[in-house]
């Protein structure tokens, strides 16, 4: 397990931001707002001639987008292959341990993804993307999902169990990683680009969703069509 969290880990480019990068100059500070918008996503389409092999073999990150937003199809099947209901009892495309909970920033805002109603929440009515990271890649990504983990959503008996274990991080780790690579293999099977970025202002995005105390962003994942 310990190698596989190494691999993980690997994956993501880290880029340390401290609280002064966070909170400097040009860094206009947003809090998250109820909208009271919800956006009801059409039905995810699980018609692909592209097999599993391919989409494994074209697996890659890249950090160029086409100038181009993101299909109401497609960001549709992106968030249901991160997270989304496949089964009939509540069961996800992806293990979880406690939960996840995933945000997606666009020019019209960030919104927080329902699964269990395939819908999305508007949370910030502005584009915050310029804000999430000093990496110039993020500003211009059509799609910014970010990753959060709530740590009150694992039971307390699990959550002893996994400390004893491994401590907390590790699992945080795994089950971001489950979202992240599905939507990267979604992504490589649908000519459209992904990277996954591990630096990025945590604690300003934190304040700027209105996470709870105990809940964090964890990683940022760009993405967007390929260029032409």
């Amino acid at each position: 397990m310990k190698q596989i969290f190494a691999i993980l880990l690997s994956m993501v480019t880290f880029t340390a931001c401290s609280n002064a990068q966070g909170n400097g100059a040009g860094n206009k500070s947003k809090t998250s707002s109820n909208t009271n918008v919800v956006v009801k996503l059409v039905k995810p389409d699980l018609e692909n001639k592209v097999t599993l092999m391919d989409a494994l073999q074209n697996r890659k990150s890249t950090r160029n987008f086409a100038e181009k937003e993101i299909s109401k199809q497609d960001l549709s099947n992106l968030l249901w292959a991160a997270a989304g209901v496949n089964r009939e009892n509540g069961g996800r495309t992806v293990p979880l341990l406690g939960d996840i909970a995933i945000y997606v920033a666009l020019e019209s805002g960030v919104y927080r993804y329902e699964a269990s109603h395939h819908e999305l929440k508007q949370v910030i009515a502005e584009d915050i993307r310029s804000e999430i990271s000093p990496q110039s890649p993020v500003k211009k990504a059509p799609a910014v999902f970010i990753m959060t983990i709530d740590d009150e959503s694992f039971p307390m008996y699990m959550k002893k169990a996994m400390e004893e274990a491994h401590g907390m991080d590790f699992y945080y780790g795994n089950q971001v990683a489950y979202s992240t690579q599905n939507i990267y293999l979604y992504a490589c099977a649908n000519k459209m680009n992904s990277v996954v970025i591990g630096g990025f202002y945590r604690e300003k995005v934190d304040k700027m969703l209105g996470l709870g105390e105990k809940h964090h962003s964890y990683l940022i994942q760009l993405v967007g069509y390929q260029p032409e």
